[in-house]
């Protein structure tokens, strides 16, 4: 298992920030990954969306499925399928997930932003450290300041 986790204190409420995070609309206001998000079909836990983003210099679609919501506490999703340049991804995570976890601290709240994925075996998982986990750990940082200036406005 790769697990990356990010965190950060931000200084408004915590339903201020449930806000934005839970708003698939307004991913591309500060999660990186993003560029747009559609949402398919649903609500809360089992919504399908489809995350449209770069990785790389390729377009990258994500499949997700909501997998935890809890209102001004948790959002979590799992990717279904992944493509780039609108072909089947290479295939390096058996799963993926990916979860907002939000803290109220005070008149600020914490928010923890936690990628797990499963290696689709040794080789791949050792490619997936070697190469993947700066970029996506770099990703989560970016989108935790994006999110922090978002909210002192």
């Amino acid at each position: 298992m790769i697990e990356i986790v990010r965190e950060a204190r931000v200084d408004a409420q915590v339903d201020k920030v449930w806000e934005i995070v839970s708003d698939a609309g307004r991913a591309p206001e500060w999660f990186t990954f993003a560029e747009r998000v559609e949402v398919r079909s649903g609500t809360g836990v089992g919504q399908l969306r489809t995350q449209h983003g770069r990785w790389g210099s390729k377009h990258a679609e994500v499949d997700q499925e909501i997998t935890g919501y809890e209102p001004n506490r948790l959002l979590a999703w799992r990717h279904v399928a992944e493509r780039l340049d609108g072909k089947p991804a290479p295939r390096f995570a058996e799963s993926t997930e990916f979860r907002i976890e939000l803290e109220p601290d005070g008149a600020a709240t914490t928010v923890r932003l936690r990628s797990r994925q499963e290696p689709a075996g040794a080789i791949k998982g050792l490619v997936m450290k070697l190469f993947g986990t700066k970029d996506v750990a770099r990703g989560m940082e970016r989108s935790l300041d994006r999110l922090t200036s978002l909210l002192r406005t």
